[in-house]
């Protein structure tokens, strides 16, 4: 698992977790689609069957973003006659979108897309917006307002100062 070798400190947690209780590995998709909708459980997939799953189940959605990304090849014996001509199939095929239209008809045409449009999209479990940022603009603009008053009072008090000074002269 990769959480097992990541330098994260979160993704070692959850691999310690998961070890110390043997009862979150579940053995297939299905097992873990019934803990996914019973609550409490959250199911680490890889990003390509993931988005397949969610286009057939609208009880399911994809939170935050992948882990990690990984392409796919097509294997062949060092020195192959055919790993150029395969490559270059791939990029030609990529480039005029033949790849994404294959994918549209497999992923979302092929009984994917039963959620329909107003389904909520990739979402992040700690996105930020302006009611959970909204205390970092109020403490900013105190530490202005702050700065500003200090400000002032510095140029008052090296006036007086001044004026003090000059008197003398």
């Amino acid at each position: 698992i990769f959480a097992q070798n990541s330098n994260h400190s979160t993704y070692q947690r959850m691999f310690n977790t998961m070890e110390s209780n043997p009862d979150v590995y579940i053995r297939n998709v299905d097992q873990a689609k019934d803990r996914v909708r019973k609550g409490g459980y959250a199911y680490l997939m890889e990003s390509s069957t993931l988005e397949y799953e969610i286009e057939r189940d609208c009880d399911l959605i994809q939170i935050g973003s992948w882990l990690d990304n990984k392409g796919y090849g097509i294997a062949t014996p060092p020195d192959s006659p055919y790993r150029t001509p395969l490559s270059n199939a791939i990029v030609v095929l990529q480039d005029r979108g033949i790849l994404y239209n294959i994918r549209q008809k497999w992923w979302v045409k092929m009984g994917g897309g039963l959620c329909g449009v107003d389904r909520p999209q990739v979402s992040s479990a700690s996105e930020l917006n302006i009611e959970n940022v909204g205390g970092v603009f109020v403490v900013l603009v105190a530490g202005v307002g702050l700065g500003c008053v200090f400000a002032a009072l510095e140029f008052i008090w090296k006036s007086m100062k001044l004026a003090r000074h000059e008197r003398f002269l």
